[in-house]
């Protein structure tokens, strides 16, 4: 019997995650960041006293991964990093405040467009697998 690769969950959840981060992008790219910059930026954001261990924890990053990212966004002047005991954290820049409240509308916008692309049901139903498919 042969394997059935269509079947394979890394490469489906790979290609499901590709397709949806390229949607984002097209709402976000024009404006000088990716989703993934974005998502990051609104995590630091949110959680502005987390060491960068405990916010690669909370969001499955790498920890290496996750350091060369907010690193970028150190550059572009949307974050300010600083150390905490043993830590390093990070906190948004008012340019990093700024371009989130500008950029929130569009990923409202583009979080509608994939709901109605698959149904309130179906995107509810996605999120909780993907959550649950994360504690795995």
């Amino acid at each position: 019997m042969a394997d059935d690769f269509t079947q394979c969950m890394i490469s489906s959840s790979r290609m499901a995650a590709r397709a949806i981060t390229r949607r984002y992008d097209a709402y976000l790219r024009p404006h000088g960041l990716t989703a993934t910059q974005f998502s990051l930026l609104a995590s630091v954001g949110l959680s502005p006293d987390l060491t960068v261990s405990e916010l690669a924890e909370r969001r499955g990053y790498e920890r290496t991964t996750l350091t060369r990212n907010l690193d970028k966004l150190v550059d572009m002047d949307l974050i300010a990093s600083g150390r905490l005991g043993n830590g390093r954290i990070s906190k948004l820049t008012p340019k990093g405040a700024a371009l989130i409240e500008q950029l929130l509308p569009l990923w409202r916008q583009a979080q509608a467009d994939l709901r109605a692309e698959l149904s309130r049901d179906t995107f509810d139903d996605s999120l909780k697998v993907l959550r649950r498919l994360a504690k795995v």
